[in-house]
């Protein structure tokens, strides 16, 4: 391994002293995935408690999913994961305050909970060219909203790495 690197070294000096250059690029592996997303909140960031069912049409298939907000009665449980048949997605969580710290040599992000606000995230596996969403609090209608998505293509390794993938995000207001 050290000889095949003093190799690629020798190469570049030599590329480099006849004006060819040398350029080497190591590529991440950070994974990618086709996916529509919606972000869906109440217009204060507080989220309802309940009973939820959200129901999804997308290019014609319907699918859906229940759960429970808050997961813990007590509230000290603000994520909720919701039981989703595959292809869809539906969380809920804390929406979040960042602040980046920066020094010398680093950047440092540090996130913290809003207290008493929240998001739900809506996603679909794929990439439909229509979806329509429902949500339902105890029976009653909180949410009836669609999308024709545009995608755009993410390649989170750069672009000379695979993958690459296509992904579209919305944003939704609960009622």
């Amino acid at each position: 391994m050290r000889n095949r690197l003093m190799n690629i070294g020798v190469a570049c000096f030599v590329g480099a002293l006849v004006g060819g250059g040398c350029s080497s690029r190591a590529c991440t592996l950070i994974g990618c995935f086709d996916q529509f997303s919606a972000s869906v909140r109440r217009a204060d960031g507080t989220f309802p408690a309940g009973n939820h069912r959200v129901e999804v049409l997308a290019d014609g298939v319907s699918l859906s999913c229940t759960f429970t907000f808050p997961s813990d009665p007590t509230g000290s449980a603000a994520y909720v994961y919701a039981p989703c048949p595959s292809g869809l997605m539906v969380s809920v969580s804390p929406e979040l305050a960042c602040a980046d710290v920066r020094s010398d040599s680093a950047v440092t992000r540090t996130c913290d909970p809003v207290p008493g606000r929240f998001m739900e995230s809506i996603s679909l596996s794929g990439t439909p060219g229509q979806v329509h969403a429902w949500q339902y609090l105890d029976d009653a209608a909180i949410l009836d909203a669609a999308a024709a998505p545009s995608y755009q293509n993410y390649q989170p390794n750069g672009p000379e790495c695979g993958p690459g993938c296509r992904q579209a995000a919305v944003a939704w207001t609960l009622n």
